[in-house]
């Protein structure tokens, strides 16, 4: 078995495995596991395979061609299509289970989609899970960090407060718990420390009140003084929530990330489909592995081909499916290729570039004449959308469908999602 983690200690907190891997490995010929693994242990090959420095090795592209072919990841069909199907199901029971609220929030119909919130739903897709909590960061960390930038910048100011002020703070860094805070400690198991954390807390509070007074007690009469003014009220603003305990804990932050991620919702769902009485039980909990299987998919497939490979997070009735395939370079130019089938028209596919920050050329792929005449009646107003939005359109033209790779295929740089795979 193959589990997927953040590191060996982090198994608690992520117990599942990447089922998409396992399922490639398993069909996998003796020869092609022989160059996946060559000049390697197949342990070592895994234990690296996913992590964020992955070098395109002909194992990789082995791994890939195989993930790509493997008849039952090629037939697992859409992410939208599997979530519609777990709600309809899910629908049969009178006291609903709590997955059904958060598949309904997240399969948001396009018409409704804004900017800020598909940047969310690609962010917790699921596909990220990992990279999110490998990088989650510890808010007694974070705290201990302010308050020495925040005495550092106190130390600039000659005044008998300020002094004080600088000693306060310096007591409370000597507090064990910022004394000893890391970010190990988010792979520890959690300890009961409600009592600390609140006179943590209180700590600061007491030290943001003492700043107050300072503020209050300099003026700007120099430039430096109100340079130190408006750095000192950044810093402020960003210790004053940890006036509540709460957010000193050092799993919240693990917790808010678990509790928005679809891939960890539905690791959730699976145990509480188990246990429940649902009529549907057998069904649901197909529905929600095949959900799953998915998602390490995209995963899968994102590590092996340096990029960032994701599923559409949205309905769209015109759509039967779609996936966006997203990578950048060494000179920071962004590539992305959108592979779409619609009802309608057909296959789609669009190759964006940019670069320069705002330039972008977009080429647009498809047989059907139909839809390629509507494209081209309305492409001035997708250059006026663009520019709209400040991005310059340097060149979109329209083929017939591309029956090779990418061409950005080999120019790309490793987008890191950072998870990697214990065997």
């Amino acid at each position: 078995m193959i589990n997927l983690s953040l590191n060996k200690q982090l198994d608690i907190i992520v117990p599942n495995t990447n089922k998409a891997l396992a399922l490639v490995l398993k069909e996998a010929s003796p020869s092609e596991i022989e160059t996946i693994s060559k000049d390697k242990d197949l342990k070592s090959i895994l234990s690296s395979l996913l992590q964020g420095s992955a070098q395109s090795s002909q194992g990789d592209k082995t791994l890939l061609e195989l993930a790509k072919n493997n008849p039952t990841l090629k037939d697992l069909g859409n992410v939208t299509s599997t979530v519609k199907d777990l709600l309809n199901t899910l629908k049969s029971e009178k006291n609903p289970l709590p997955i059904e609220t958060t598949l309904k929030n997240f399969l948001i119909d396009i018409k409704e989609l804004s900017e800020p919130l598909l940047k969310e739903k690609i962010q917790n897709s699921g596909v990220f899970l990992e990279s999110k909590l490998k990088n989650v960061q510890n808010p007694q960390v974070e705290l201990k960090n302010l308050l020495v930038s925040l005495e550092k910048n106190i130390a600039k100011i000659d005044t008998p407060n300020a002094k004080l002020l600088s000693q306060n703070i310096k007591e409370l860094l000597a507090n064990p718990i910022l004394r000893d805070a890391s970010n190990t400690a988010l792979l520890q198991t959690p300890k009961d420390d409600s009592a600390a954390l609140k006179e943590l807390a209180k700590g600061v509070e007491r030290v943001l009140s003492k700043v107050e007074e300072t503020l209050q007690q300099t003026t700007k009469t120099s430039k430096a003084e109100a340079i130190f003014l408006k750095e000192t009220a950044t810093i402020t603003s960003k210790l004053a929530p940890f006036k509540n305990p709460q957010k000193l804990a050092t799993h919240e932050s693990v917790k808010e990330i678990l509790s928005e991620d679809l891939k960890s919702i539905l690791l959730k769902a699976g145990e509480e489909i188990a246990n429940s009485s649902h009529p549907n039980q057998g069904e649901l909990l197909k529905l929600v592995d095949k959900l799953s299987l998915q998602i390490d998919y995209y995963q899968l497939l994102s590590h092996l081909s340096n990029s960032s490979s994701l599923y559409l997070p949205f309905s769209w009735d015109s759509l039967e499916e779609g996936n966006i395939n997203i990578k950048k370079d060494k000179e920071d130019r962004f590539y992305c290729d959108i592979d779409l089938k619609l009802k309608e028209y057909g296959e789609l596919k669009l190759k964006l570039a940019l670069y320069e920050e705002n330039q972008i050329n977009i080429h647009i792929y498809s047989d059907n004449s139909e839809f390629k005449n509507i494209v081209k009646e309305n492409i001035s107003l997708l250059r006026s959308a663009l520019i709209e939005s400040q991005i310059t359109p340097k060149e979109i033209r329209i083929f017939d469908t591309l029956k090779k790779n990418s061409p950005y295929e080999s120019s790309y740089n490793h987008i890191d999602l950072g998870f990697e795979v214990k065997a």
